[in-house]
């Protein structure tokens, strides 16, 4: 099987991806979206990755298999969807697994057609014959693009169009972004289990925590936690980075063993049915924080607090970034790591020496959501049903002269919160923050 579940559609109702294709087929006004499942990557030679649909490819069809093409296009006022899909090779299924073949696929995933891939070439000329527009993410599928390009040039299509002109290839973002960025019911269950998941898993993961464990064990007890519960596995390569490590802000290699009075920063989350979760705390190795390290985690802490509570409908998520640094450069400064007015700070940004990424992006089938974070060139407003993470961090890397004493302090503190008709949910409530707290957790998992 190319999925975790055998169940069709992962366990969400057929109506959902048909009401989703009926939102496309209102949009594509007599044009054609293609979209390609993915395939199977290589990981050596003959070892493969388990396979993992492409996202807007399962938002619309439900389907997991790999090697597929969706098209959708319009029809006046309904529209259809033609599937592609390797035929069955009992053989081959011997060794990775059964497939549902044409019949079955057609039965349970709401198609007007299904073909075999292998006559892909042969149907796509006439179905992008009379479409004004053809939506499809170049680089994607390399196979899939030869294809669509000579398809273009063949006879047929020429003779069909005339004089009249294609209006381009265009990215199906345009289409499906915005769509992803609400959140259905459905969804936001996904979302929740995974977020329960995660934070029950990071407690069970603090047994492990202490001086000369390797941080592949905390990786390993977190991941084991996620598996447990239900979920397939990480959403991401899982970043568990202790002492200077922890400020690297996608530090992945976990072969460290972590020391005594060190910090350990560790950033995961489960997938559940494809979607995901993201969390981050920072714990102290030996249980409890040293004097610095406690007035800097305050500083992320009242940052954190700062972004989650200024957050609701009609609000800009850029605004969300501008109060967090506001609190963070206010630390900085109390701390006498920053000199000079607040004001200046921002103006030159001397702030990201220390904190250089942005507060939150969208959370949803991919761990950094599709969405744009600007509308018409101003940022985009909070809305009900979006869901985003606020995670803001100060970072110590040794290479900071003249902040010795905070070298290799790196601190993120992350949570996932969906957007409400009057404010925030806490998607995450499960996992502490205050600094005593985390300091219990460490200290009772002993």
């Amino acid at each position: 099987m190319d999925c975790n579940s055998k169940e069709p559609m992962l366990g969400f109702s057929p109506e959902l991806f048909e009401a989703r294709r009926k939102t496309v087929f209102d949009k594509l006004d007599n044009s054609v979206l293609l979209l390609s499942s993915g395939s199977v990557k290589k990981k050596s030679h003959d070892i493969e990755f388990p396979f993992r649909p492409e996202s807007d490819f399962f938002y619309l069809t439900g389907l997991c298999e790999s090697e597929c093409v969706a098209l959708l296009r319009s029809n006046g006022s309904d529209g259809d969807l033609v599937l592609f899909v390797p035929v069955r090779d009992l053989n081959k299924e011997r060794w990775t697994g059964e497939r549902m073949g044409l019949e079955e696929i057609k039965k349970r995933y709401g198609a007007t057609e299904v073909h075999g891939k292998h006559q892909l070439g042969q149907h796509l000329p006439s179905l992008l014959s009379q479409a004004g527009k053809i939506y499809f993410r170049t680089g994607t599928d390399q196979q899939l693009e030869e294809l669509l390009l000579s398809s273009l040039n063949h006879e047929q299509v020429q003779e069909s169009r005339g004089n009249r002109k294609l209006a381009g290839i265009l990215d199906p973002g345009s289409l499906l972004d915005d769509m992803r960025l609400f959140k259905d019911p459905e969804e936001l269950d996904r979302i929740r289990r995974a977020a329960v998941i995660t934070s029950e898993s990071f407690r069970e993961m603090l047994a492990y925590c202490g001086p000369g464990v390797g941080e592949w064990e905390l990786e390993a007890a977190l991941e084991f936690g996620f598996r447990k519960r239900g979920a397939s596995g990480p959403a991401y390569p899982t970043i568990v980075g202790s002492g200077g490590n922890g400020c690297v802000l996608h530090y992945s290699s976990n072969c460290q063993r972590m020391e005594s009075g060190d910090l350990v920063l560790v950033d995961g989350g489960a997938e559940l049915d494809l979607y995901a979760a993201d969390i981050t705390r920072t714990f102290p190795v030996s249980g409890s924080f040293s004097e610095i390290q406690k007035s800097v985690y305050e500083v992320v802490k009242e940052a954190h607090e700062c972004g989650i509570n200024r957050l609701a409908p009609g609000v800009a998520i850029e605004n969300i970034h501008e109060v967090t640094v506001m609190k963070l450069v206010e630390g900085l400064l109390e701390l006498g790591i920053l000199k000079g007015s607040t004001d200046e700070i921002l103006e030159k940004e001397t702030y990201k020496i220390f904190f250089p990424h942005k507060t939150s992006h969208w959370l949803g089938l991919d761990i950094h959501d599709v969405g744009t974070y600007m509308v018409q060139d101003r940022s985009r407003v909070l809305e009900p049903n979006m869901v985003l993470t606020v995670e803001p961090g100060l970072y110590f890397p040794s290479l900071n002269k003249g902040l010795e004493e905070f070298f290799n302090i790196g601190i993120r503190i992350e949570d996932d919160l969906l957007i409400t008709d009057s404010g925030s949910e806490l998607l995450t409530p499960q996992l502490p923050v205050n600094a005593e707290e985390i300091e219990s957790l460490v200290q009772v998992s002993k």
